[in-house]
């Protein structure tokens, strides 16, 4: 290494941990299913989300598992949670710098070793993953960093252990593990017995895996994946996922065909080339679940900042390719376009993902207050989720059962001892396979259900049947049925209506008496706080 290259690559990771820190800190919804099991797993009642209740609500059994001694020596979850996502994401920008010196030419400046470090450093989608508290960082860093060692010529045995915690750490892990197969057996430099010993790892992890499920949760599938099933992307909304990115994903696939004529970079091209490949299959029969910011896409964006170098790459002999690769380098961190536009019709319903786009972030959201930023990333959440979660805990009778349709932070906060029933199937078989009916609502027959709905400022008390946000529950809680085993009992709202425009209908078991009041319970800090700790100005 030459002199300077370690304070170079010190300095780069400084910036990114200051610009991931100070511009972005949102904590997932989803993640706290898994620290409900984590919990519930440190205390001894194995991996459920109620006791006695054997359903594989969670869809990441390694970060679940890495995250279980945190929970025995009393660190928060969701602090630890967004550290190893950072380190992660810290160690595949490493191996992204490790990769480009490893195989750099004597006639590569140095800007061109650099670009590709700098420009996964700057991915703003792997920056809005980085707090969420899911492993979703953690599994793309997984992939990518296999593949760097293999194209690298690395140990072929750390790149099986990174493929073996992808498989582990999302269930398509595998799928995404076969091109990396696929390159092995094409490297000339590893024998086929080597290559057979990669394999061996992923394959292995994956069948461990599956014997696990089925010996303990019954089921071949996670019932997240029963629970989630979709139909995918049409090839339009394809195209236009690829449009609102400014055109990376076009530009990696592009620069991926024409990387795989250079032969020192041909294993990389040739692997990030099947990636992007596997994951737009993948879209287009799994990716309409667009929620979370495109957590189920993860796997792209890397290779996508790797085919966009290899195409600086190709287009070295240019005497304007530094020029030719500043502009594709800014184009990384701007990959999605503001407003309220076609482009940005993805994020309808996530308010704070216009903020993935680093240039707005460091202009427009954040603060520079660091003592803040720095309060606001230990702090627990505020929002009406958590705090339901909280007034459930406080009020509530314990050991009572809750329907709920949003089981996360409400379920984590609620406690261990709130029997939480999982109205869209996340944690229930029956509801992941068939869907919630009236029917088995009534067999079940919770205390309490706790639907979220849109806040209903202008109009609340005047219509407390107010929609609930998740469309399928809305022919359900309309019909005769519901109103004669449920009535409305209290409404749980947001102090902070200027920016969580969502609420709970709490509804208690047995028929509306006459003079029943609906009882409005406000809860959460108040606005000034909460502007105060998101994004103080």
């Amino acid at each position: 290494m030459k002199r300077g290259e370690w304070p170079a690559l010190v300095a780069l990771l400084t910036l990114f941990f200051l610009v991931a820190f100070v511009t972005y800190s949102h904590l997932g919804e989803d993640a706290f299913i898994t620290f409900r099991y984590t919990r519930n797993f440190a205390d001894g009642m194995g991996l459920v989300f109620n006791a006695g209740e054997r359903i594989e609500g969670y869809s990441n059994l390694l970060w679940l598992l890495i995250l279980t001694p945190f929970e025995w020596i009393g660190v928060r979850l969701h602090v630890v949670a967004r550290i190893l996502s950072t380190l992660s994401f810290a160690g595949v920008v490493v191996a992204g710098w490790w990769y480009a010196r490893r195989t750099a030419q004597r006639e590569d400046h140095g800007w061109l070793r650099w670009w590709l470090p700098v420009a996964i450093a700057m991915e703003p989608y792997l920056h809005y993953h980085d707090d969420r508290g899911l492993e979703t960082v953690s599994y793309a860093a997984a992939l990518a960093g296999a593949l760097f060692v293999l194209a690298g010529g690395g140990r072929v045995w750390v790149a099986g252990m990174l493929a073996s915690a992808a498989t582990l750490l999302r269930p398509e892990g595998i799928g995404f593990v076969a091109p990396l197969v696929l390159v092995a057996v094409l490297d000339e430099d590893v024998n086929m017995k080597r290559a057979a010993k990669f394999a061996a790892l992923p394959l292995a992890a994956f069948v461990m895996q599956l014997l696990f499920r089925k010996s303990y949760y019954g089921a071949w599938i996670p019932n997240t994946m029963l629970a989630k099933h979709a139909t995918g992307l049409s090839a339009d909304q394809l195209i236009g996922l690829t449009c609102s990115h400014a055109f990376v994903p076009l530009l990696g696939f592009l620069g991926c065909v024409a990387g795989c004529t250079i032969p020192h970079l041909r294993k990389l091209a040739l692997g990030s080339l099947l990636m992007l490949v596997t994951s737009a299959v993948f879209s287009l029969r799994a990716g309409s679940l667009l929620n979370e910011s495109f957590r189920y896409l993860i796997a792209a964006m890397i290779p996508s900042v790797v085919g966009v170098w290899l195409l600086v790459q190709v287009l070295r002999k240019w005497r304007a390719c530094w020029a030719v690769g500043v502009v594709l380098l800014v184009l990384i961190p701007t990959t999605i376009f503001r407003g309220e536009g076609e482009a940005s019709k993805y994020f309808r319903g996530n308010g704070d993902a216009p903020r993935s786009q680093l240039l707005a972030r460091l202009v427009e959201a954040p603060t520079w207050n660091l003592a803040e930023r720095w309060r606001w990333f230990f702090h627990d959440p505020v929002y009406i989720n958590a705090e339901a979660g909280r007034w459930v805990a406080r009020n509530l009778p314990e050991n009572a059962s809750i329907g709920a349709d949003q089981i996360g932070q409400l379920g984590f906060y609620a406690g261990e001892h709130q029997r939480i029933f999982d109205l869209l199937g996340l944690a229930d078989r029956e509801i992941a396979r068939h869907g919630l009916t009236m029917k088995y609502l009534a067999e079940r027959s919770p205390d309490y259900l706790m639907i979220q709905t849109n806040d209903g400022t202008d109009f609340w008390p005047r219509d407390w049947r107010m929609q609930p946000s998740v469309a399928s529950l809305r022919p359900i809680t309309q019909s005769p049925d519901f109103t004669a085993l449920y009535h409305p009992r209290w409404f749980v709202r947001s102090r902070v209506t200027s920016l969580l425009k969502f609420g709970f209908v709490v509804y208690e078991k047995g028929a509306r008496k006459d003079g029943d009041e609906i009882e409005e319970v406000w809860v959460g800090v108040d606005e000034e706080e909460f502007e105060r700790l998101w994004r103080v100005q």
